[in-house]
C-alpha cells in the first residue's frame, strides 16, 4: 500500500501575532512531560456523490481553515526555545503536508490489526519522539485522500503545549471553521478568543531532579511493539459485577470501565514480571486531569498530573485490592491538589511530589508503568465538513510500559492501546485473565 507525499509547507496565521505576543511562557504543568509530540489520526469516509468534490476541495479549505485557527492558537506556529524554556511566537508556521493513498481507506481498515498499527506512521506528518529542538514544529498536520474519496487527517501536537483537552479544543476549533468555508455557513462558534498561558499563576521551574531526566530526541526502544486490547462493555460489566459480588470485595465504590481495565491490566504486567524471575516494585501512574478540580478561563496547555501507586511483588494481591489502591491514589492527588493549586508557592513541593515520585521509580530501576485515558474526549465527533470519524488512531511511541485508552466504536466498551517489549507482549496476549474478557 504506498502514500506519496505531493506537498509539504509551512501554515503561518492568517493574522500575523503582534509583537507582544512573541514570547509565550511556558508553565509548571507544561515543562513536565517529555519532549514529544502526541499523535492522532481521524478517518473519514464520502459518499459516492461527494467523492469528486472533496478530492478537489479537502486540501484547500483545511489549510485555509488550519490558517485562520493558528490565528487564535499562534503558539503553535511557533518554534520552542529550551534554553530559555519559552515559546517563540513569530509565525514560523505549522507544518502541513499533502498525500494521496493509491488504496480505498476500506482496504486499510480491513487489514489484520498487525498490518494495521504497522502503517500507523505512514500518516502522521512528523516523527513522534523528534520535538523538543528549535527547528521542530509544534504542530504538524498531514492529510491524506483515499482513491475512495476517504479522507485521514494526522496530527502531532507538542507536549510542550497541549495535553489532550487543549488537543482537542484545537481541534473542535479547527473542524468548525474548516465547515464554515466548506459549506458557506456562518460562523458557528462565537468570536474566538487568544489562547491564554497560566504561567502567571504556576510559573515554570529550574527543578534539577525533574528535567535532568526528560530525553532529548529519544528515539525510543526498538522491541517496543505495540497492541491493541478490545474490552466491549458487556465484557467490562461482567467483570464489575465479578468484583463487586466478591464476599472478600475491599472496594466500596463503583469502579469505571477504565479503572477496572488498568486494575486487569497492571494485575497481567505483575504476574509477567514475577514470571521472569523479577523482584522489584511495580509501580504505576495514571494521569489525572486537574480541570476538574480548578476551573480555569479560556486557559490552554497541560494541566494534568499523576496519581501514583506502588505494590512490592513479593505480596499476592488481587485485582479487588488494586482497584482500591488506584481508587485511593486518585482520590489523594485530588484531594492534594485542590489546595495546593490555589497557594502554588507554598505548596509548590505538593505539585511536583507526584513527578518526582515517578523519576525515583526510574532510578530505582522499577517496573514503572504508566496509563493515561483519552476516553471521553470530543476527537470522537470532530467534523471537518465529511461527517464524524469512522476510525481514530494513535501510533508506536516506542515508550514501552506505556497505554493508552479509548472509548471503543460503541462507546461503552475500552481499547486498551499497549506499548511493552516484544516478550512480553507475547505473554500478555496469552495471559488467561486478559483473554477472558477481551474481545478477540
Amino acid at each position: 500500500m504506498e502514500i506519496i507525499e505531493e506537498v509539504s509547507k509551512l501554515v503561518k496565521p492568517s493574522t500575523p501575532t503582534p509583537s507582544t505576543l512573541c514570547n509565550y511562557n511556558i508553565s509548571f504543568f507544561d515543562e513536565k512531560p517529555r519532549d514529544m509530540n502526541v499523535p492522532l489520526i481521524l478517518y473519514y469516509t464520502t459518499s459516492h456523490e461527494e467523492e469528486k468534490d472533496i478530492q478537489t476541495n479537502i486540501f484547500n479549505h483545511l489549510e485555509i481553515s488550519l490558517s485562520k485557527t493558528l490565528t487564535d492558537f499562534y503558539p503553535l506556529a511557533g518554534r520552542y526555545t529550551r534554553h530559555a524554556s519559552f515559546i517563540d511566537c513569530r509565525d514560523q508556521g505549522a507544518l502541513y503536508v499533502q498525500a494521496k493513498a493509491k488504496f480505498h481507506l476500506s482496504e486499510f481498515l480491513g487489514l489484520e490489526q498487525k498490518l494495521k498499527l504497522d502503517m500507523q506512521q505512514d500518516f502522521l506528518p512528523y516523527e513522534v519522539n523528534k520535538a523538543g529542538e528549535t527547528g521542530d514544529p509544534l504542530l504538524s498536520v498531514k492529510v491524506t485522500s483515499f482513491e475512495c474519496g476517504g479522507v485521514a487527517i494526522g496530527m502531532c501536537i507538542s507536549h510542550r503545549f497541549a495535553d489532550m483537552a487543549t488537543f482537542c479544543t484545537f481541534i473542535d476549533n479547527w473542524a468548525t471553521r474548516s465547515r464554515e468555508i466548506r459549506n458557506e455557513l456562518e460562523l458557528e462558534l462565537e468570536k474566538y478568543s487568544r489562547v491564554s498561558s497560566s504561567a502567571h499563576l504556576f510559573p515554570k521551574t529550574t527543578d534539577v531532579l525533574i528535567n535532568d531526566h526528560i530525553v532529548v530526541r529519544s528515539h525510543g526502544v526498538s522491541n517496543c511493539v505495540l497492541r491493541v486490547f478490545s474490552f466491549k462493555g458487556t465484557a467490562i460489566t461482567k467483570l464489575r459485577e465479578k468484583i463487586m459480588s466478591d464476599e472478600d470485595n475491599t472496594t466500596r465504590h463503583r469502579p469505571s470501565k477504565v479503572q477496572l481495565i488498568v486494575a486487569l491490566l497492571w494485575k497481567a504486567f505483575m504476574d509477567i514480571d514475577r514470571r521472569n524471575g523479577q523482584s522489584k516494585a511495580s509501580f504505576v501512574s495514571q494521569a489525572v486531569n486537574l480541570r476538574n478540580i480548578v476551573v480555569l478561563d479560556n486557559f490552554f496547555g497541560n494541566f494534568i498530573t499523576l496519581a501514583n501507586a506502588r505494590v512490592e511483588l513479593s505480596e499476592v494481591i488481587n485485582l479487588q485490592v488494586l482497584l482500591k489502591l488506584l481508587h485511593d491514589s486518585i482520590h489523594k492527588i485530588k484531594s492534594n491538589h485542590a489546595k495546593a493549586l490555589s497557594h502554588f508557592e507554598k505548596d509548590y513541593e505538593v505539585l511536583s511530589k507526584p513527578y518526582s515520585e515517578v523519576y525515583e521509580s526510574i532510578s530505582n530501576n522499577v517496573n514503572s508503568y504508566l496509563f493515561t485515558s483519552w476516553c471521553k474526549f470530543s476527537f470522537y465527533t470532530a467534523d471537518f465538513g465529511c461527517g464524524k470519524p469512522v476510525w481514530r488512531s494513535t501510533t508506536n511511541t516506542k515508550r514501552p510500559n506505556t497505554v493508552m485508552m479509548m472509548d471503543d466504536e460503541e462507546g461503552n466498551g475500552v481499547e486498551a492501546w499497549v506499548q511493552l517489549e516484544d516478550k512480553q507482549m507475547c505473554e500478555l496476549e496469552q495471559d488467561p485473565n486478559i483473554q477472558a474478557y477481551m474481545d478477540v
